[in-house]
């Protein structure tokens, strides 16, 4: 029993690479390209959701001898993931590099926000870079090294004041920031609270229902398990179809309405968990409940796990963003820890647990709804 422990500890330990991805996707890309990168990102997560529960099929079906170690359908899951995890470290060794170090030292690199930071160009290199911007003999298609300017500050009278400002070579780079910095970036603003809130929650009505999801499969309809892996592969293939979709809309249609959908169906969700609380077993409601609700959920989950973090990048000082993807991922854990334990300890107390999670939702809905205005982005111009 140790060993499990010790084995899921350890690969704990791993998980914050997760963070220090979508850091680096925060720093190299641009505002209008980042969310699609991002769900590009949460395309290859979801495959992932979509293919484990079907490996369960075949993984079953193992029953051969390495030496003493007998690989059968108790060992073969730990057996599969140690090979992919060796592979998976072989790929990053090679190919993984710092790839935003790279382009700092690229002349008109500027990492991209929604307001400028004090390490950013001064007013007269961005006045000279939109002047060469405009030049038709040059070319700034490349995504990840153009410059961007912000509106407010290209006033002739700001830059006339900085004409014999002097720039350090360094100042391009990334300065280092405190945590306290990061949280106060983070928290300090209502829109940007009102995302992460989002995340935080809709991560807690997913894991509620991944733990409840087999209990109502076994108890109230009475599935096999080859039945709930199937739904649960069902559930991974939905959100890859969604998280395509996702990347085809997130260039026309402005983060914050996605927010507002994804609330939208969270409050759906939770709804169709409380149909399910006031179903009885083996009924056609628990069956309909149960399945409405997975295919809502869905939809909550796949769009804020990519949008919501591409939004909190673009209201964050690009700067904060290794700490910011950091805070991110540990209160996404946190929600996943949370979740799985209130539904699995409320599964006897449905309507308990319908309550806890719609009043979250409702309650993200309205934070949305108040700060949609404040999640507005100003587009980037190239």
């Amino acid at each position: 029993m140790s060993l499990p422990l010790l084995g899921r500890m350890v690969a704990g330990f791993g998980e914050g690479y997760v963070s220090a991805i979508w850091a680096e996707l925060a720093r190299i890309t641009t505002g209008e390209e980042r969310t699609r990168y991002f769900v590009l990102l949460k395309v290859s997560f979801v495959l992932g959701l979509a293919l484990g529960p079907a490996l369960n099929i075949f993984l079953k079906e193992f029953d051969f001898y390495i030496g003493n170690w007998h690989i059968d359908f108790r060992t073969s899951p730990g057996f599969f993931m140690s090979l992919m995890w060796i592979l998976v470290t072989g790929i990053m060794y090679v190919f993984v590099y710092d790839l935003s170090d790279e382009m700092r030292k690229e002349e008109g690199y500027e990492p991209v926000s929604d307001g400028l930071s004090e390490e950013q160009f001064s007013k007269k290199e961005q006045l000279r870079e939109a002047y060469n911007m405009e030049s038709p003999g040059d070319n700034h298609d490349d995504i990840t090294t153009s410059p961007f300017i912000n509106d407010d500050v290209t006033e002739t009278e700001e830059i006339e004041k900085d004409d014999n400002s002097v720039i350090p070579d360094d100042a391009r780079k990334s300065s280092s920031v405190s945590f306290q910095d990061t949280v106060i970036d983070m928290f300090a603003k209502l829109h940007v609270v009102a995302v992460v809130y989002s995340i935080f929650f809709i991560f807690i009505l997913h894991s509620s229902l991944q733990a409840i999801i087999p209990l109502v499969a076994e108890r109230m309809l009475h599935w096999s398990e080859n039945n709930v892996s199937f739904l649960f592969t069902m559930w991974g293939v939905e959100n890859v179809i969604l998280a395509i979709i996702l990347f085809i809309l997130s260039r026309k249609v402005p983060d914050r309405l996605l927010l507002l959908i994804s609330a939208i169906f969270g409050s759906l969700a939770s709804v169709g968990v409380i149909l399910l609380a006031s179903s009885s077993p083996m009924s056609s409601g628990a069956y309909y409940s149960s399945l409405l609700t997975v295919a809502l959920d869905g939809i909550a989950m796949t769009v804020i796990n990519a949008v919501g973090r591409s939004s909190v990048s673009k209201h964050t000082n690009p700067d904060n963003q290794g700490l910011v993807q950091a805070i991110l991922s540990v209160l996404s854990r946190l929600a996943l820890l949370t979740g799985s334990l209130i539904g699995s300890s409320l599964f006897t107390h449905q309507i308990f647990l319908a309550i806890i999670l719609s009043g979250s939702q409702i309650l993200e809905l309205i934070l949305v709804i108040l700060a949609f205005n404040k999640l507005k982005v100003n587009p980037s111009k190239a």
